[in-house]
């Protein structure tokens, strides 16, 4: 999709109450007409846009991003020890991304939020140190349980850790604790020296029942689950055909669609 075809998307999308936008991927850093989808996207009405990144590209970009409609950015950081970095992404970037850490708070692309997905025997032992650094920089850390995929089904076993044990502690600490029902049922926790914030998909069918996200694909097409690839609507083709009425069908039928990831889908269309 070009970035004139995303901004049209999201406008449409404004007609289904869409307030909120956030670019993911991959890595949308990646792509060299980042400026250009950001600026694309109306704003109003749309109220925020929000990034997810793995921040390697982030300390040259930051104010760019801003100057182009960027409100605040998720960076993805596992670890602060740069072996495990390596071992974990395949690469030995991490001064790169801590820059762009730096560089996203310059730019005041705030809340910033560290994600931080748990792997048990490789990073779990680092949580204390990372809340320690996500509370000094003014950051809110994420602490992620692993998601299952088709991709990792091999490692998952060995590496999927139960976040009951880390989520007690933090609960014995905080000074109070938000649930955030728009948001998944997510549970926050507000503690003197910062914010951590557990996100737990596995087996939780709060996270599945309080979701309310409509994802849009790279090549077109608008998934109304995470988790599942047997309900996507063909939204692009609408759109290169001149047909603003069969987008808005494709948003109305996505909607349908909608039901949890351990549901079997009825598969409604509104073509019948």
């Amino acid at each position: 999709m070009s970035a004139e075809e995303i901004g049209k998307i999201v406008e449409l999308a404004v007609e289904f109450g869409v307030r909120k936008i956030k670019l993911t991927g991959g890595e949308p850093l990646l792509r060299e007409d980042i400026i250009e989808v950001l600026r694309a996207i109306p704003k109003p009405p749309i109220e925020e846009v929000s990034m997810t990144t793995n921040g390697t590209l982030l300390a040259g970009l930051a104010q760019d991003l801003k100057e182009a409609g960027l409100d605040r950015v998720n960076m993805s950081l596992d670890t602060l020890e740069p072996e495990t970095y390596a071992l974990i992404t395949g690469k030995s970037v991490l001064e790169d991304v801590l820059a762009g850490v730096e560089s996203a708070l310059k730019a005041k692309l705030k809340p910033l939020k560290i994600n931080m997905v748990l792997l048990d025997g490789v990073n779990d032992g680092e949580v204390d140190r990372m809340f320690e650094y996500a509370s000094s920089e003014g950051a809110i850390l994420q602490l992620i349980e692993l998601l299952q995929t088709p991709l990792n089904e091999r490692s998952f076993a060995g590496c999927h850790l139960d976040l009951d044990e880390i989520e007690r502690r933090f609960g014995e600490r905080a000074l109070s604790v938000e649930t955030r029902y728009t948001m998944h049922a997510r549970r926050k926790y507000l503690l003197p020296e910062g914010e951590v914030e557990f996100v737990r998909p596995m087996h939780n069918s709060e996270f599945c029942m309080h979701c309310t996200r409509l994802r849009l694909t790279h090549d077109g097409y608008l998934k109304p689950c995470l988790m599942r690839n047997d309900n996507l609507v063909d939204v692009l083709s609408c759109l290169r055909e001149g047909s603003a009425d069969g987008v808005r069908k494709a948003f109305k039928e996505a909607i349908l669609r909608r039901a949890p990831h351990f549901k079997v889908l009825p598969q409604p269309s509104l073509a019948q």
